[in-house]
């Protein structure tokens, strides 16, 4: 885990874990453990066995963060054992799931998962949930789960809930990212998704009251079925993401083969993007949208021969600017046509870049807040990379400068508020995400 940006984010990392595993110990000295017997041990060691093999195979979210199915076995250890000894089962196939991970975000992991089950099972209960195993001495009773479905329904809101924002926290206080927006980028599109598979916790805690014991534990294994399913998908949609990611890089990078001496202007741009957009607190979702198409915002060049045009001695003719005005749409069709559904509207901020904010930009003719925030960034951050820049046709020109043209043409060309965050943010990050420019081309 990485560094924490200040001491509330070092004391939330460090607290989470600490504070779990208190908790848990309270909570666990206080059952009988005196009835703790060796067939409820080994049905313990059992579902310790299914957790760490739905915990195997993590799934990797967008920017952090990994899910696993085993959100389905935990509930119904809930279900089955009580709160305290199904947080145990839960924060034990910790170090097995994250084998590969450094020793204190294991222990963050299983303080986290502690936090969870014991939320998710006192709601439960408070709801008025029974446990398979009683929690006053730990015999085994019939649970009718059928007249518990609104408790039920509580208590697994509240595990993904719980989990869900303690994992945003710690990335949120690692990476300096706000946490409600980190939750929409990283959970928001699966929390319901998430939340389908608990009723496959609740199936296993009703055949978990089948007799005999080889039946019952034959049944319990067949849920793995179902679960890989569950895994299947969230994967599929994570690859479709990636897939995403991977294509609009490429795209990126043949541009910049084609047109060697705007080497790294999408990245630049890309960066600059970011640093407005945060600067502004625009929502996280709406950043991850922003970022997709910047890297995208000049695809539309490649269908022309983009470069015999801007080398030209004198101005361009009439038809050279119809070539010009038409490569935001031309490079909104190909973000509309690789666009997937988790980053929405991409090709609608490709194709409004070129948009000013007095209504004489290209291609619609849009004027103020008609045009999208995020195309008025893109717009800012396009001229103020175009401007700092080399060329072979033009020396590049400072930072300090950029700003002062730009604010030239706040109002009329640029969305004021935008610039000034461009100026906020430079001030205070310096050159720190600055890309050096390329003066030389770049072989293809």
């Amino acid at each position: 885990m990485q560094s924490a940006t200040g001491l509330p984010g070092k004391v939330y990392l460090y607290s989470v874990p600490f504070l779990a595993v208190v908790l848990w110990g309270v909570l666990l000295v206080r059952l009988p453990l005196e009835h703790f017997s060796l067939s409820l041990s080994v049905q313990v060691i059992f579902f310790l066995l299914l957790t760490i093999g739905a915990g195997l195979s993590p799934v990797k979210l967008p920017r952090e963060g990994i899910i696993t199915i085993a959100f389905a076995i935990d509930y119904a250890g809930i279900l089955i054992f009580g709160p305290p000894i199904a947080a145990g089962i839960a924060a034990a196939s910790a170090p097995f799931v994250l084998r590969r991970t450094p020793p204190f975000k294991v222990f963050w992991n299983a303080g986290q998962i502690i936090f969870s089950v014991l939320a998710a099972g006192y709601v439960y209960h408070w709801a008025g949930g029974n446990f398979l195993f009683s929690q006053s001495d730990l015999s085994s009773q019939a649970v009718d789960f059928s007249r518990c479905l609104p408790a039920l329904a509580l208590g697994g809101g509240v595990y993904v809930l719980v989990n869900t924002l303690a994992v945003v926290g710690a990335i949120s206080a690692s990476t300096g990212r706000p946490l409600l927006g980190t939750w929409m980028v990283s959970f928001g599109w699966m929390a319901i998704r998430f939340l389908a598979v608990a009723p496959f916790g609740v199936l296993m805690a009703i055949v978990f009251q089948i007799q005999p014991e080889s039946l019952k534990i034959a049944a319990l294994i067949l849920f793995f079925v179902p679960l890989l399913i569950a895994r299947w998908a969230f994967k599929g949609s994570m690859e479709m993401l990636d897939v995403y990611n991977q294509t609009v890089q490429a795209l990126s990078n043949a541009l910049e083969a084609y047109d060697p001496y705007t080497r790294n202007h999408s990245e630049r741009v890309t960066r600059l993007a970011e640093l407005i957009a945060r600067q502004m607190r625009l929502p996280e979702t709406k950043v991850e949208v922003l970022l997709a198409a910047a890297r995208l915002h000049d695809m539309g060049k490649c269908r022309y021969d983009w470069e015999s045009i801007i080398r030209k001695p004198g101005r361009p003719t009439d038809e050279e600017w119809q070539v010009i005005r038409s490569h935001p749409m031309d490079g909104a069709q190909i973000a509309n046509e690789i666009q997937v559904a988790l980053l929405p509207s991409t090709d609608r901020i490709v194709r409004a870049h070129h948009e000013r904010m007095d209504g004489s930009g290209y291609p619609d003719g849009l004027k103020g807040e008609e045009i999208d925030v995020a195309a008025r960034i893109l717009c800012v951050a396009d001229s103020f990379e175009a401007i700092t820049s080399r060329r072979s046709y033009k020396s590049e020109r400072s930072a300090e400068e950029a700003i002062s043209e730009l604010r030239k043409n706040a109002g009329t060309q640029f969305d004021p508020r935008v610039v000034e965050a461009l100026a906020d943010a430079l001030a205070e990050n310096g050159d720190d995400l600055a890309l050096e420019p390329i003066s030389q081309p770049v072989k293809a």
